[in-house]
């Protein structure tokens, strides 16, 4: 009977101890305009665990764009678009560093059907804790 109360007093312990749980799923809209509308899921963007970055607009033709620390240098994160269910899409990994909350700097470039160019520019904030 000892085991089992200092078994669950460990397990309470351990309980107790975890940081609660960001919102699973929940995304962050990084742009909302009359004519795109670009999403990061998981909205909280936490290190190394794959992100998706949704890009909805009409008639667009291409979509290429990288991340870049703006916190610290942590090289270019290319990002590769493909087109699903009539959105572009891109999943990607941000890398840890020793600032807990990282600031990135994103640029897409976005390329409609009838040959115009639009360069998107939003910061996004990564997280480890």
């Amino acid at each position: 009977m000892r085991v089992f109360y200092l078994f669950l007093l460990l397990l309470c312990c351990l309980c107790a101890c975890k940081p609660p749980d960001k919102v699973p799923g929940s995304s962050l809209t990084l742009l909302n305009d009359s004519t795109i509308q670009l999403e990061l899921s998981p909205g909280h963007a936490p290190v190394e665990t794959p992100l998706l970055l949704q890009l909805t607009a009409a008639d667009v033709f291409s979509v290429s764009g990288e991340l870049t620390g703006v916190s610290m240098y942590m090289g270019k994160v290319p990002l590769r678009f493909s087109q699903h269910q009539g959105m572009w899409q891109a999943e990607f990994l941000l890398g840890a560093c020793s600032d807990p909350d990282m600031l990135w700097q994103l640029q897409l470039e976005v390329q409609f059907a009838d040959g115009k160019k639009r360069i998107l520019k939003q910061q996004l904030q990564s997280s480890w804790r």
